[in-house]
């Protein structure tokens, strides 16, 4: 869907129209706005080796070398033929689940007539083909459809004419979603399959071909451990391309994952397009422009010409590859509208090549494609490195997405873990959607008859590559979010409801759960909101653990008043404590406010209906049991002269000056020191290794490049120049400087001292704050940081032009640590397994790289965490939202926490990323046109600028002891409990208890309680989906083990009782069994003399699946391994 910048244009005159001239055959190319693009280099007409039929004098000519067959039926069987140069022809279309426009919008203009055009042209011819990917628009078509449509489907997918490839509910993102969104979303579109059509739907490869870099942790979970063969994509670094299209190194065998070695390979591949990579190929039909003309009594015949281009394309792109197979893309964006375009020239091209005979043209499917590679027995390169940050070009790396529309990526994933507590709460009390209430206006197409099934394909279609990547325009970021917000409500019932049940509550029993979904800032805990807690005296919070473990959390709740306490089942009441609440916290509802057209007064009136009525925050630790629940009873106490304060209320905490020089504030394991002559932290120091380092936290950030030369010692004059700017996709900076978020001065800090934590509030300015968070009994910091709203203008900065600096801005957070890093740091996967880079290089398998913009071409994506070592002692990052992140200096770290930028990158969009609060942005503006004007109010919106608020843990000391914890770590973070609040009384009863797991023994550390739903049940006779995953991967201390784990020991309490399971590949698609039995093994090679099989044997994997026990229920998991199951429970 996206588009890259236009090389060059050609001019031409059109004489004569013929096939392969002219950049209008390019198959991605669009029109917005009177402005057109392409994805890929326009196509050349390649010189003939042929006098051409209609080039020559009439007189001359003789007969026409192809002539239609007398019946006009091409003849459109093949195969392969040996010692020929074998063409499969694929169709496809590429089809975007948002991204100018919504995904319904995309469905009901274009995509409906992809589908319903493509079923029949390929009932029309056996030997047609076509494959598919994104199954949330085919969900939609097949809804529409009357049984007789429905079994035309179902035969061309029984014929093997109809593939499905990818399978997933979208195209999703690799960069920005983590693994447990890709398998969801991956295993919704193969329920959906598997329901509709079995087995012979099942997906064979994945078709990631317009995503911008891929990851391992696609290819080898999602890919390989799916029971795929194989993953194709159209986009790759520019030298890398480069350097393998020279060498027959456009395919190879991708060993992404360290832990599991070989059994996890999978073949993967470049599509060559029209010499320089994209996802289309030679040609394009799919309007009204030149055709295949074989007519020699009409005009602008050129069927030779067709096929003369043909065989030099052909030969030309057999130099890139290994084996006389090939594979051409035939579709791009949205075509197919009207299949006859494309497969009536398709049937010409392959009835008149195989005439031709020099090279053997056929329809083909990807999978058969594989298969043929498979045939050669030939031996691949092997290759673990993956594909980031890619570039286009010596100044365009696509690595500004990483961390584009923050607050969308933070939405999908605390969506995502909401929706794996509720879909247990489902199956442990069987609350179904008969009781729901408030069900999804404008539903996801249905796969399972859950209340957690529109939540599930809201979030599922917004993985998708554009979407929570952060590259859409705005109104479709909108949408995504709409969607979510709007189902995440019918869950929140469903929650409600399965809590009430499960403390025998009344029905009528109001809980609320303040997750951020309703109007503007109300009821969100984020930013200390929540209606519940705050005007009562009285509140008592639900609180569910979805781990598979007991689990230590901290709450922090918004209450009026300074006098609470906190107490459980137990007698003696919770420690608590209680924080009155900062004014940069308290601002920030107000800034959800439009005040377009409002006067004073109305503002003013708006304002204080929109303020926060807490006063102080509540803050305690729960200590929750596996998979279950806890229940806390919040209560304030009137505090009159006479009355003393009792050891069990909440403490309040003390304002301390901050002085003027040095200060510690020490935790079990770490002292912080704060020097306040530079306002930020100065060391760190770990009580256990008793060793320190040197610490500085710093806001900076980057001038957005509007186009011209990046200024950086690194970078050669001559190099230096381009006309690329910063945009959604594409991250590039001015220079290298990084700058301070408003006038410079020395940050302010203040303490706040408690009996629990201590917090340190430091202030860069009005726009960008930190909050440090240091618990007395933790073995992390906490670094709470609000950035936003970024200013637009940069007045403190002299004017470099007559008008104000609308200087584009990158925020980063740099974390500066004494740790000689040697210019090596890593970088997580998707949230699993962690990978090696290296300042300005990539791994062994990549030729030597010329970085030409030193900043953005270090920059990766970091879903989980980002570290640096050196010899003992590690320092790890932890992030609770996807962002890029990088190491530019020996001992940093520095991570893009937010992005506001007055330009765009030219890839599609068409619009600045200029985000604000109330999600508006020239609301009247043309399509393409919104945000480009440098200024709120255009249209409709005077809006504050988006503000986002995130956490960092932060983690230093022995390697081996924060390698282990960060993964602990990590789960608190990304998957904490869900909450529910209520004011009304409970009383804890036998049967009811205030605390309760639902486990008969907890999972051990390693292993995580992945999924467990019910969703699916219609569709697997009856059965569950149950799914683990092991935390840790090789290289990572000493719990990167293999794990047993006793299902039977594990499930065996009243209510929640394994009868049965039946292991399955990752989407519950087919049994391990079989897919293990149709797994690939490849012959490979390593042609870097060694450096490559180096890299793979860094740690000692394990490459051999221990089998499930089927009668005693026990499995050995092995390090990043996730283990699928069908289960019955009782």
């Amino acid at each position: 869907a996206t588009v890259s910048v236009l090389y060059c244009t050609l001019t031409m005159m059109l004489t004569t129209i013929t096939l392969f001239v002219t950049t209008a055959l390019g198959i991605d190319q669009k029109h917005i706005n009177g402005d057109s693009w392409v994805s890929e280099p326009p196509k050349v007409k390649k010189k003939p080796t042929i006098p051409l039929w209609t080039d020559l004098p009439p007189r001359e000519r003789g007969p026409p070398p192809y002539v239609p067959p007398s019946d006009w039926v091409y003849n459109t069987t093949g195969g392969p033929v040996e010692g020929k140069i074998n063409v499969h022809l694929v169709p496809h279309t590429h089809d975007d689940t948002g991204w100018q426009v919504t995904v319904d919008q995309y469905f009901y203009t274009e995509v409906y007539y992809v589908i319903d055009t493509v079923i029949t042209r390929l009932f029309d011819d056996p030997n047609r083909k076509f494959m598919y990917v994104e199954v949330g628009f085919f969900a939609r078509w097949w809804d529409q459809q009357p049984e007789k449509k429905k079994d035309m489907a179902r035969t061309v997918v029984k014929n093997g004419q109809l593939e499905f490839v990818n399978g997933g509910w979208c195209m999703h993102d690799e960069a920005s979603p983590y693994y447990v969104e890709m398998i969801d979303q991956t295993t919704r579109g193969h329920q959906f399959l598997k329901k509709n059509f079995g087995i012979d739907a099942m997906p064979k490869g994945t078709w990631q071909i317009d995503p911008f870099g891929h990851s391992n942790t696609n290819a080898w979970l999602i890919g390989a451990e799916s029971g795929m063969n194989y993953q194709f994509w159209g986009r790759m670094d520019y030298q890398d391309f480069a350097m393998r299209a020279n060498h027959s190194g456009l395919e190879w065998i991708w060993q992404g994952s360290q832990s599991l070695g070989k059994s996890a390979q999978i073949f993967a591949g470049q599509l060559y397009g029209h010499g320089r990579g994209g996802y289309s190929t030679w040609f394009n039909f799919n309007n009204n422009g030149p055709q295949v003309q074989d007519d020699p009594s009409r005009h602008d015949y050129n069927v030779d010409d067709v096929v003369d281009q043909f065989v030099q394309n052909a030969r030309q792109q057999s130099a890139s590859y290994k084996t006389d197979h090939q594979i051409w893309a035939c579709g791009s964006d949205f075509n197919y509208q009207n299949a006859e375009h494309w497969y009536h020239n398709l049937d010409k091209i392959i009835h008149y090549i195989n005439k031709n005979g020099s090279v053997n043209a056929f329809y083909s499917t990807p999978t058969f494609y594989v298969e043929q590679k498979k045939k050669a027995n030939v031996s691949w390169e092997v290759r673990q490195d993956d594909i980031f940050p890619l570039a286009d070009d010596a100044h365009h790396y696509w690595s500004g997405y990483f961390t584009s529309r923050p607050s969308l990526k933070r939405q999908v994933h605390v969506a995502s873990n909401f929706l794996n507590a509720a879909r247990q709460m489902e199956v442990i009390e069987k609350v179904n959607t008969s009781q729901i209430n408030n069900p999804t206006v404008r539903p996801s197409p249905p796969v399972g008859p859950s209340w957690t099934d529109s939540l599930e394909g809201s979030i599922g279609v917004a993985t998708h590559h554009d979407g929570m990547s952060g590259t859409e325009r705005q109104d479709v970021s909108d949408d995504y979010e709409l969607r979510i917000s709007e189902s995440h409500g019918e869950v929140e019932e469903g929650v409600a409801l399965t809590f009430k049940k499960m403390l025998q509550m009344n029905n009528n029993t109001k809980l609320y759960h303040c997750n951020c979904n309703s109007m503007g800032a109300d009821d969100c805990l984020n930013i200390t909101m929540c209606g519940a807690t705050t005007q009562t005296s009285h509140f008592t919070v639900a609180a569910w653990n979805p781990l598979g473990r007991s689990s230590t959390q901290w709450f922090h709740i918004p209450v009026t008043g300074s006098n609470w306490k906190v107490s459980n089942e137990n007698p003696t009441a919770i420690m608590s404590q209680i924080t009155e609440i900062d004014n940069r916290t308290l601002s920030l509802p107000l800034l959800y406010l439009n005040s377009f057209n409002m006067t004073a007064e109305q503002v003013a009136q708006k304002k204080a209906m929109m303020s926060n009525k807490a006063t102080h925050i509540l803050s305690f630790e729960a200590h929750l049991p596996p998979l279950g629940y806890q229940l806390f009873n919040a209560t304030r106490v009137e505090v009159t002269p006479k009355r003393t304060t009792h050891r069990d209320e909440g403490i309040v905490t003390n304002i301390k000056e901050s002085g003027t020089g040095r200060f510690n504030v020490s935790s079990s394991l770490y002292d912080v020191e704060f020097d306040n002559s530079v306002g930020t932290t100065s060391r760190i120091y770990n009580k256990q290794t008793k060793r320190s380092t040197p610490l500085s936290i710093q806001i900076g950030w980057y001038n957005s490049s509007v186009g011209g030369c990046t200024h950086d010692p690194a970078v050669s004059v001559q190099n230096s120049c381009d006309k690329q700017q910063s945009g959604a996709y594409i991250f590039r900076s001015n220079t290298s400087k990084v700058f301070y978020p408003g006038e410079d001065q020395i940050p302010t800090l203040k303490v706040v001292e408690g009996p629990l934590f201590t917090e340190v509030y430091q202030r860069f300015s009005e726009w960008a704050t930190i909050m440090y968070r240091i618990y007395n009994q933790s073995e992390s910091v906490e670094v709470e940081w609000t950035v936003g709203p970024i200013p637009i203008d940069t007045p403190w900065i002299p004017r470099v032009t007559k008008g104000p600096n609308n200087w584009g801005k990158e925020v980063i957070i740099r974390y500066s640590t004494g740790l000689a890093s040697s210019g090596t740091f890593y970088t997580d996967s998707n949230g699993r397994e962690m990978v090696k880079r290296r300042y300005n290089q990539r791994g062994p398998s990549y030729p030597k790289l010329v970085v030409n913009e030193p900043v953005a071409g270090n920059y990766y994506p970091v879903n989980a965490m980002i570290s640096i070592n050196e010899t003992k002692d590690e320092f790890a990052v932890l992030t609770d939202v996807s962002q890029g992140g990088a190491s530019l200096a020996d001992g940093q770290i520095e991570l893009m926490v937010h992005r506001r930028l007055q330009a765009d990158d030219s890839r599609g969009v068409r619009e600045p990323l200029n985000e604000t609060m109330c999600g508006c942005n020239d609301i009247n503006a043309s399509p393409g046109k919104m945000g480009a004007h440098g200024h709120e109010g255009d249209g409709g919106c005077v809006c504050e600028g988006l503000t986002m608020r995130g956490k960092h843990i932060l983690l230093f000391g022995d390697i081996n002891k924060v390698r282990t914890n960060r993964r602990q770590f990590l789960e608190e973070l990304n998957f904490p409990a869900t909450l529910a609040f209520t004011n009304a009384s409970f009383i804890p009863s036998p049967t009811a208890p205030a605390q309760k797991t639902f486990l008969s023994a907890a999972f051990p550390p390693q292993i995580k309680l992945l999924t467990l739903t019910n969703n699916y049940a219609d569709i697997n006779d009856g059965k569950l989906l149950l799914r683990v995953a092991h935390l840790y991967s090789v290289g990572e201390g000493p719990m990167s083990v293999p794990v047993d784990v006793n299902f039977s020991e594990i499930f065996h309490k009243s209510g929640l009782v394994i009868t049965s399971m039946e292991e399955t590949q990752l989407t519950a698609f087919q049994s391990q069994t079989k897919t293990d039995e149709q797994k690939f093994d490849w012959k490979t090679h390593d042609p870097t003399g060694g450096k490559v099989f180096q890299q793979l044997r860094e740690y000692q994997s394990f490459e051999k699946r221990f089998p499930f026990n089927a009668q005693t229920f026990t499995v050995t998991v092995r390090p990043m391994e996730v283990r699928t199951f069908l289960v019955t429970i009782q």
